[in-house]
């Protein structure tokens, strides 16, 4: 009954780190190079849930598309475009808004979780949820290549999708089917007990994607292990060296009992395994560095792309908020 469609959304945060690329963005490229209908959404409304500057808003946009199209989105195979250019998310946001309650909201985790020490609660957080599933009922999208962490939001959005029907005995939206992603969560490199973050204050945890060679290699080298130089794989007691073998397997598409063994037939400690790996890394990401360089020199290129997807991205949700708005009876 419903077309197959795939929604990715990413904030906007500058260039995405290397846990964003293994656990999400490597994930969309496969699906888009497999045939699947992919919608990437800049996700910068959900960015300014608390307010951000301006112009570093502006900035990490574009970053964030440039670096998603260097990687291997491609423009004219799926759409890629900015949430904040569609007016019909917001709209569609306060329309459903009226079939849920501050109660049900209120109870999902992550939103539970961000404000259990709050005494002041931005009114953003707590509608985020709501914007979320108007992203994805906008293009009615079938299935969601997401963690496990925001199986809440998809379940407040399956409940919205039911109380649209109670109330108005339409069935004009597919229940989303998730897709987990099968990549293991890439932890930090300066505390491996958590996982690889942009909010860390401590730049040497993590890769950026378009990081030059140098800054690669000085930040696998500094990668926090242990006192025990073989190289082995256990996320409990050797939580450090596993991250790197899990990043390791992420690029190469080996399997974790190769990457030990080969390690230990080379007779290679986590001295040399670091540097293979940061040479590994630094490969990966050669061509797709110089793209996105050539990306952000050509900001109205750039620009364009963003506007075509708009465009493309505007006539799905035209359809689908002129349908939702003649049900409600306006």
């Amino acid at each position: 009954m419903f077309q197959r469609r795939i929604l990715c959304g990413i904030q906007p945060s500058n260039v995405p780190h290397i846990g964003n690329y293994l656990g999400a963005i490597k994930k969309w490229i496969d699906l888009q190079n497999s045939g699947d209908n992919l919608i990437v959404m800049l996700a910068d409304l959900h960015a300014v849930t608390i307010p951000r500057e301006p112009d570093a808003l502006r900035k990490s946009t574009l970053e964030t598309a440039a670096s998603l199209i260097a990687c291997g989105i491609d423009p004219k195979r799926s759409i890629i475009y900015r949430q904040s250019d569609l007016h019909h998310h917001t709209q569609l946001s306060w329309l459903l808004g009226t079939l849920t309650t501050v109660q049900k909201v209120g109870h999902i985790p992550t939103y539970k979780s961000k404000v259990k020490d709050e005494t002041s609660i931005p009114l953003g957080l707590f509608l985020y949820p709501i914007l979320q599933t108007a992203d994805i009922l906008l293009f009615k999208t079938t299935h969601l290549p997401i963690g496990e962490d925001q199986i809440p939001h998809l379940q407040l959005c399956t409940y919205m999708i039911e109380k649209f029907y109670h109330y108005y005995k339409q069935n004009i939206f597919p229940v989303p089917q998730m897709m987990a992603t099968e990549t293991t969560r890439i932890r930090s490199l300066r505390h491996p007990e958590q996982k690889m973050s942009k909010s860390d204050y401590e730049e040497r945890s993590r890769i950026d994607i378009m990081d030059d060679e140098k800054m690669i290699q000085e930040r696998v080298m500094k990668a926090l292990t242990d006192f025990n130089a073989q190289v082995s794989y256990n996320r409990e007691q050797r939580p450090g060296v596993s991250n790197l073998i899990d990043i390791y397997a992420g690029i190469t598409s080996q399997s974790i009992e190769s990457i030990v063994n080969e390690a230990q037939q080379n007779n290679h400690n986590t001295g040399q395994f670091k540097k293979r790996l940061a040479e590994i890394i630094v490969e990966h990401f050669r061509s797709k560095r110089l793209e996105y360089l050539k990306l952000m020199n050509d900001r109205t290129y750039l620009l364009n792309i963003l506007d075509d997807g708009r465009k493309r991205a505007k006539e799905i949700a035209d359809k689908t908020l002129n349908e939702v708005k003649h049900i409600m009876g306006f």
